[in-house]
């Protein structure tokens, strides 16, 4: 796992980039796709081989998306009037932001690590779906005011020395050309 920071006269891009751990999860996980799918074909007559593999596609797609999810490709791209968050699993198509919010409201930067396991956070008996704040696994949380989404985080499973370094560069690029001051 490799942390870039790119910083220019007006803008800061900080990439997370996993692409060795990436390649071997998505070996990882046609390999277990090839053990369910083999002795299940082994058994299907031919003129359902279409029709099956069509079926199975979703599956497979399913199975990739476990074991690749975690290695994506997070970058923060903070420019003089707003800070970009993009997660995806290959740096060519990196021209859509997942999210974006202006800087004017952003509140507090802060890197944590929490324990704990996200299965145990997810489910409340009273509401069926649960906002995860403070994520088992990210460690760079970012507060916004006045925002549709008032939270955002950064960096699965980084290092926490990294994290703190990521938060100690956001704040200092965010001090010096922006005048924004965080606690």
């Amino acid at each position: 796992m490799d942390i870039k920071i790119e910083e220019t006269e007006d803008t800061l891009k900080i990439i997370k980039s996993c692409k060795e751990e990436l390649k071997w999860a998505f070996i990882i996980g046609i390999i277990c796709n090839a053990c369910i799918l083999y002795p299940i074909l082994k058994i299907t007559p031919g003129e359902y081989y279409f029709g099956f593999l069509l079926f199975y596609t979703p599956i497979l797609l399913a199975i990739l998306s476990f074991f690749c999810n975690k290695y994506s490709y997070e970058v923060i791209f903070i420019s003089d009037k707003k800070i970009f968050f993009y997660q995806t699993y290959s740096l060519n198509t990196l021209n859509t932001p997942n999210l974006s919010f202006f800087l004017s409201n952003l509140k507090n930067i802060y890197s944590k690590s929490y324990g704990g396991s996200i299965y145990f956070r997810i489910y409340d008996i009273r509401k069926l779906v649960v906002n995860i704040k403070n994520h088992p696994n990210l460690r760079v949380y970012f507060i916004f005011k006045n925002e549709k989404l008032d939270y955002c985080a950064w960096g699965y499973e980084i290092p926490m020395e990294e994290a703190e370094e990521v938060e100690k560069k956001i704040k200092e690029f965010l001090k010096k050309h922006n005048d924004i001051e965080l606690k």
